[in-house]
């Protein structure tokens, strides 16, 4: 899925075909939202830098560079990750080893079908972070890009925490249930809010 054009892939997620889902497009918003923000430190890193803020920004690009690759992987988990549980549903359940069997079966699923979104969550977490500490360092021409990648981060992470609270309701697991919930409202409460920040910081600069 994630090898698909843009086009392709929005025309999909408009359809009756059971992927790519929400997952799939937060994982789009996400890696469209990194890639934005490592544009603007790329254009950023040059010689009116000292050394130790290039470096800085250096090894940030490493860093955000290979949480896209996680992004762009969830986009394929969201599809990959969800078949166990759609496989779950669908067993038999006439019997009651049966019924006990596919009960089973998607309490696992469940699980399976959490982990990219919670990676997402995990991983926005960090970018945030970064785009946070970098933003003194971008120049003031591209400081907008900054603004709309952690907007797409911001985007993907309240439609990443939907997508664990829609698996984590069916959990039988209390305590694994009320991780994910927790973990999730903790991401919501600060980093939903540390994205507004670094968007009013960019409108600051930027003059309005």
């Amino acid at each position: 899925m994630k090898e698909s054009r843009i086009v392709d892939f929005v025309d999909k997620l408009g359809s009756k075909e059971p992927t790519p889902g929400g997952g799939a497009a937060a994982g789009v918003a996400a890696s469209m939202g990194v890639g934005a923000v490592v544009m603007a430190m790329e254009f950023s890193n040059g010689s009116k830098l000292e050394k130790d803020e290039q470096d800085l920004l250096t090894n940030r690009i490493n860093e955000l560079n290979e949480i896209k690759e996680v992004f762009k992987d969830i986009i394929d988990r969201d599809a990959t990750d969800f078949e166990p549980l759609s496989n779950a549903y669908g067993m038999a359940r006439e019997t009651d080893e049966e019924k006990a069997a596919r009960t089973e079966a998607i309490q696992e699923g469940l699980v399976t079908a959490s982990q990219p979104p919670i990676d997402l969550l995990n991983n926005a977490e960090k970018v945030i972070d970064i785009a946070e500490e970098v933003l003194p360092l971008i120049k003031k021409g591209i400081i907008s890009d900054v603004g709309v990648g952690v907007q797409l981060i911001r985007a993907a992470i309240l439609s990443s925490s939907l997508n664990v609270y829609i698996n984590a309701s069916s959990l039988k697991d209390e305590e694994k249930k009320n991780k994910y919930i927790k973990d999730t409202e903790q991401t919501l409460e600060e980093y939903v809010a540390k994205a507004d920040q670094i968007f009013d910081k960019v409108n600051e600069v930027i003059g309005v």
